[in-house]
């Protein structure tokens, strides 16, 4: 099973979300923008494994007495790596800093490689484009005034699974967070 934590946005908040994305994604048709229920927040990715019932054990026992918090939008931005990857980053929360790094250090699989957990919703990619589109991209997102906000109250263990060109998302377990 392929599998990552991750905060899964309110429905309410994926359709005001989606809502405000709308005429963006009508000027980069040719992007694979992620669908709203896929909208989410990714703790820590494990990748391909074999024990789900034990990263499950593990996971409720870190997270029993891990206390809730809210996620506020900050604003639209672009980077590359192999493909152009939109997302939208959030104010700086510690909350979910502390907790990327509780479950990171307690899970030694598929580590990321000493890069600092910044929380942000991955929206689209495309394919790469010469530097001008780019920062024409960049500088249409900067413009965007994207404004969304929630509690978020219990984490979410998914298996992704791969089948076409979309991804499907299966809820594995929930850990519900204190208040």
């Amino acid at each position: 099973m392929r599998l990552f934590l991750a905060v899964d946005l309110p429905k309410e908040v994926k359709g005001q979300l989606d809502l405000q994305l709308k005429d963006i994604k009508k000027k980069y048709p040719q992007f694979t923008w992620v669908a709203a229920e896929n909208f989410h927040v990714t703790i820590h990715f494990f990748g391909e494994v074999k024990e789900t019932e034990k990263i499950k054990r593990k996971l409720k026992d870190l997270l029993w007495d891990q206390r809730g918090f809210s996620l506020y939008s900050f604003n639209l931005d672009v980077f590359v790596n192999h493909k152009l990857v939109v997302y939208l980053n959030f104010r700086r929360e510690k909350r979910i800093e502390e907790l990327a790094e509780i479950i990171k250090s307690n899970f030694d699989i598929n580590s990321v490689n000493g890069r600092k957990f910044i929380p942000h919703l991955t929206l689209a990619r495309g394919k790469k484009s010469s530097k001008q589109q780019y920062f024409v991209l960049k500088k249409r997102l900067q413009k965007l005034n994207v404004d969304i906000s929630f509690s978020v109250k219990r984490l979410i263990l998914f298996e992704s699974i791969l089948e076409g060109r979309k991804p499907l998302y299966k809820k594995i377990a929930s850990f519900n967070l204190l208040d």
